[in-house]
């Protein structure tokens, strides 16, 4: 606004200054000088807003640099949790494969239990005759039956690992997905900041027009004064 003003006393003094050549007289030569004080103190005013506009210039260039580097940073987060996250639905597979062949290896077990009861109950009938081979055989019954309690504890254990995988699983894609969000946060900024700057810098450029105009005028009215 004070630009504009300065601008329009610029104008209203080349006026005069063109009719006062012609018809100069001590009063307006007064006027004129008075006219010349207000458009430095104008000039001045300009020259202060410049200053201020430099420094929202100044302001805005930071706040565009720490905005890019939360996005360089919100990105290599990113990187770093999709290679998690891979590595880990990897390992997941791998633990499910296994627990699927735990599995069927308990069923053979169990179904080797169920035969190995059949002939115990058979030997019984026979204890009489084959009581030596009962100690033998219910020992490997013993033996058995402690394999199949550990593959059972072994089998429960994978099952409890794999649902723990599970939750860090879900727990990394979550942290996956905020850092998505706070890239887009980033970078929208990054937009909202550019575009200011662009306006500052444009606003900057106009005022530094107007000083230029505003000096060229002083010139010529202090050759008219002399």
């Amino acid at each position: 606004m004070r630009s504009k003003c300065a601008v329009v006393w610029t104008l209203a003094i080349m006026s005069m200054l063109c009719l006062g050549g012609c018809n100069g007289t001590a009063t307006e030569t007064a006027q004129l000088r008075d006219q010349v004080e207000q458009l430095e103190a104008a000039l001045k005013d300009a020259k202060e807003e410049k200053g201020q506009l430099t420094g929202d210039v100044k302001k805005l260039q930071d706040e565009l640099d720490e905005a890019a580097a939360l996005l360089a940073d919100a990105t290599v987060s990113e990187g770093k949790l999709q290679g998690q996250v891979e590595e880990l639905t990897e390992s997941r597979g791998t633990l499910e494969s296994r627990v699927k062949v735990l599995e069927g290896a308990r069923d053979d077990l169990q179904s080797k239990v169920g035969q190995l009861t059949t002939a115990r109950a058979e030997l019984q009938a026979n204890v009489e005759q084959l009581g030596a081979s009962r100690t033998q055989l219910q020992q490997r019954v013993e033996d058995l039956t402690k394999s199949r309690d550990e593959l059972q504890l072994m089998v429960e254990n994978l099952v409890d690992t794999r649902g723990m995988l599970e939750k860090q699983v879900a727990g990394l894609t979550k942290a996956r997905n905020a850092a998505l969000e706070d890239a887009k946060f980033a970078q929208t900024k990054v937009g909202q900041l550019s575009e200011k700057l662009t306006v500052q810098t444009q606003q900057m450029m106009e005022l530094q027009d107007q000083v230029k105009t505003i000096r060229s005028v002083l010139q010529q009215l202090q050759q008219k004064l002399e």
